[in-house]
């Protein structure tokens, strides 16, 4: 499926390139062709998901608005993983700023090194001194995704979102 998409994204692009010469403004038709893509996206998924209701034999606006309010549930339990902070007062174990301090304190790193390298005097020491950054950041994300996966908490707010859509979809119309 991946495949596909790509495939479909690079001739949508190739075909956005035979209109540059065509058109005579690349940056419009070339955005205009990734507006296109990105509807054309999202309908395919719009209708991915109907379909498979249906064949489910489940009512598709009813099930995909199950399948909405599970999706705002679910971000709310990321949102755990991105601040650090679980409902109730407490952190995650080795993470309490969450992922978005794993990033804010890479930022600061990258800044601190010099970042963007290339107009650094010393881009050799700089670019050492980002990956090591960068690897700091990558561990600290690591960290956090482990504690947010076995945090008791986290774990019984996905059941509780995952258990709310099999009601909902429960309750939905059947259709033939």
């Amino acid at each position: 499926m991946v495949k596909l998409w790509i495939g479909f994204g690079i001739a949508v692009l190739l075909g956005a390139a035979g209109l540059v010469r065509a058109q005579g403004t690349p940056s419009q038709c070339i955005l205009q062709a990734i507006s296109d893509f990105k509807d054309c996206k999202a309908q395919c998924k719009d209708d991915y998901r109907s379909a498979k209701f249906t064949c489910r034999g489940i009512d598709p606006a009813c099930g995909k608005a199950c399948l909405g309010a599970r999706l705002d549930c679910l971000d709310g339990v990321e949102d755990i993983l991105r601040t650090g902070q679980v409902p109730g007062g407490g952190t995650l174990d080795n993470c309490a700023g969450g992922t978005d301090k794993c990033r804010a304190d890479l930022e600061a790193a990258k800044q601190a090194c010099g970042a963007p390298c290339d107009k650094n005097p010393d881009p050799a020491t700089c670019d050492t001194c980002v990956d090591a950054a960068q690897v700091t950041a990558f561990v600290c994300r690591d960290t956090c995704r482990e504690s947010w996966r076995h945090n008791t908490t986290v774990v019984a707010l996905a059941q509780q979102c995952k258990d709310t859509f099999k009601a909902c979809v429960a309750l939905c119309p059947h259709i033939q």
